[in-house]
């Protein structure tokens, strides 16, 4: 083998059972997508399907809309535009758990799921995906005015109730869409109206943050950052740590209510709670929660989805997204 192909193979992250991320920018995934099938969930009576939001990259998205009140209409319902988890390099809106909790979230709250299939980094290196998300909004917020490609939007979605929200990296990916929101218009007078936040993927520079999520795990994730956003300032970056000084303040933040939900053996417990003292510290002025799962990790609830716990957590975050 010759110095260059050996020097591009170089492997420059190894996560066991994860992901491999070559020099060469090869990239292995061992996390396995159980896909499922798009159609009527039989448990909830929820119906999905899959839609092609931006064919020039392959953005996708795969929507859930709850089934009609007995003996009567489907009206108007909310909308949650949903971003699935996975280190921002792994996961899918497709998979089976992930299709799961988007079909309990649209039967408990009463509302349509936009979960949206993004670009993986390091293929598409952080910030790509960030554009990915604000695309997938203005996509849905094209239709208010009662046109558009997606018939289940232009005749049941509320948007004067358009949400936005996400779990772990996702969670992530939502906190900065609706910091766009709070800066530019998505158009067609669609505003953000709240954010949830499931398991936040924050990190931070500080030792003590560390401290408290462990320092092999912390150690990990600090290894994979720059992988997946080749020339990062760092852990301290805003786009990894909203609450770093010089980030742009949560003030900002372009929506009127915001839920975040963290588990209280979740190594990154400590960034969620901290980022709803930034932001109830930051002058904005909506209206923040946070609701804690006892002795439950990160992402519980797409691993034990029939806990008492992930059944809480659904009905909170489905009464979040009811409210008027």
């Amino acid at each position: 083998m010759s110095d260059t192909v050996a020097a591009g193979d170089e492997v420059i992250l190894d996560a066991p059972n994860f992901i491999r991320v070559y020099k060469s920018r090869r990239v292995e995934r061992f996390l396995r997508v159980d896909f499922a099938a798009p159609g009527t969930d039989a448990a909830t009576g929820v119906s999905s399907k899959e839609v092609t939001i931006l064919p020039e990259t392959g953005l996708s998205a795969r929507i859930y809309l709850p089934p009609a009140p007995a003996g009567g209409q489907q009206g108007k319902v909310p909308v949650l535009v949903f971003f699935h988890g996975g280190g921002f390099c792994l996961g899918s809106a497709f998979d089976a758990a992930v299709h799961g909790h988007a079909n309990q979230l649209a039967a408990r709250g009463r509302a349509m799921v936009v979960s949206v299939e993004y670009r993986l980094a390091p293929e598409h290196p952080v910030p790509a995906l960030y554009g990915d998300a604000w695309v997938a909004l203005q996509w849905v917020a094209a239709h208010a005015a009662g046109q558009g490609p997606e018939p289940w939007l232009t005749a049941h979605a509320d948007f004067g109730r358009v949400h936005v929200g996400g779990e772990s990296a996702g969670a992530n990916i939502a906190h900065h869409a609706a910091m766009r929101a709070g800066a530019e218009e998505l158009g067609h007078g669609v505003k953000v109206s709240a954010l949830v936040l499931i398991h936040p993927y924050f990190l931070g520079g500080d030792s003590s943050e560390s401290d408290e999520m462990g320092m092999a795990v912390h150690r990990e994730l600090v290894r994979l950052w720059p992988v997946v956003c080749p020339g990062t300032s760092g852990c301290d970056d805003p786009w990894i740590n909203p609450m770093a000084e010089g980030a742009p303040s949560l003030a900002g933040l372009g929506c009127g209510r915001a839920l975040v939900c963290v588990g209280g053996k979740d190594p990154m417990r400590g960034r969620g709670r901290l980022y709803v003292e930034k932001l109830m510290a930051s002058g904005w002025q909506g209206e923040v929660g946070v609701w804690e799962a006892d002795e439950q990790g990160h992402g519980f609830h797409l691993i034990q989805p029939t806990c008492l716990e992930a059944e809480a957590q659904v009905r909170v975050v489905a009464e979040f997204l009811s409210r008027p």
